[in-house]
């Protein structure tokens, strides 16, 4: 079977949002993970407040607990959206920058907003732009070495539509491939996807659903590799490419408490083939 054995695997909080840092760290580190997206810690969502208050002026204290248990943050995972941002949350996404360069991780998450059911407008995609151009004032005067990420998300879930943001805004916007999204609500195959904006990709959300309704979604998350997921095409893409950035299983327990927990998830992606990027789909 053919393996990709430089992928670099990591996870999102949100599929263990009820546990602190050391918590995570610790279900983490069992189950051979060393990369981190953090969107919830102690079930707290606001994390620039979480991290005042729990480790108030001692980023040190956040990075011994990470290096006892190898492990690296690769984002914060803001909730700010380029569309619909007003003054509080732009004073939000500024605390997560100042963490974010406290403890040196690359990236916070953003979302562009909107929806893939409506064209995005020209008034939509002015305000998206004028959002960019204020972080990158922001991050210039305060001299900071993070960047912001655009998930392919909400009305941003094809690569179309980010590319359009990319030459509104006259200058490069990186991106977190959500790979199910741009699937499912971007209808794009893998190879569309990476062919159009590679480039921009700095790395990549999986996860498997099946084309039930759920209470939030008009379809249903499952256990990797149980779904309709393409998995196989995805892992060719990157495979075929060179990939070798951080794959990170997206489980959100935290919005779709249906689910089971992190720990069953991530057993079944290995028991699936999914993370050793040999799943079923993928010819030997």
């Amino acid at each position: 079977m053919t393996v990709l054995p430089d992928i670099k695997w990591g996870i999102s909080t949100l599929g263990c949002h009820e546990l602190d840092l050391p918590e995570t760290c610790k279900l983490a580190e069992q189950h051979g993970i060393h990369h981190l997206e953090i969107r919830s810690l102690a079930d707290c969502l606001d994390l620039p407040e979480y991290l005042d208050k729990t480790y108030p002026g001692d980023p040190a204290a956040v990075a011994r607990i990470l290096e006892q248990h190898r492990q690296s943050v690769i984002a914060l995972n803001s909730g700010f959206k380029l569309i619909g941002a007003d003054d509080d949350a732009r004073e939000e996404l500024s605390a997560f920058a100042r963490w974010a360069d406290l403890l040196e991780i690359p990236l916070i998450r953003i979302f562009g907003g909107g929806s893939m059911s409506e064209p995005l407008s020209k008034d939509d995609l002015a305000t998206a732009v004028e959002n960019l151009r204020w972080w990158k004032q922001q991050r210039e005067e305060n001299q900071w070495k993070t960047h912001v990420a655009l998930e392919t998300h909400d009305g941003f879930s094809s690569s179309q539509r980010c590319l359009q943001l990319q030459d509104a805004f006259g200058g490069h916007v990186d991106v977190i491939w959500d790979t199910h999204h741009t699937w499912k609500m971007g209808d794009e195959s893998a190879l569309q996807t990476w062919e159009k904006m590679s480039s921009m990709i700095q790395h990549v959300h999986i996860k498997d659903s099946v084309s039930i309704p759920s209470a939030r979604h008009p379809y249903t998350y499952v256990l990797p590799g149980r779904g309709e997921f393409p998995a196989g095409d995805v892992y060719s893409v990157l495979r075929d490419n060179n990939y070798s950035g951080i794959i990170s299983l997206e489980w959100e327990r935290k919005w779709h408490p249906y689910l089971p927990d992190l720990g069953t998830a991530l057993t079944a992606l290995t028991e699936s083939g999914w993370r050793a990027g040999t799943p079923a789909c993928i010819a030997p």
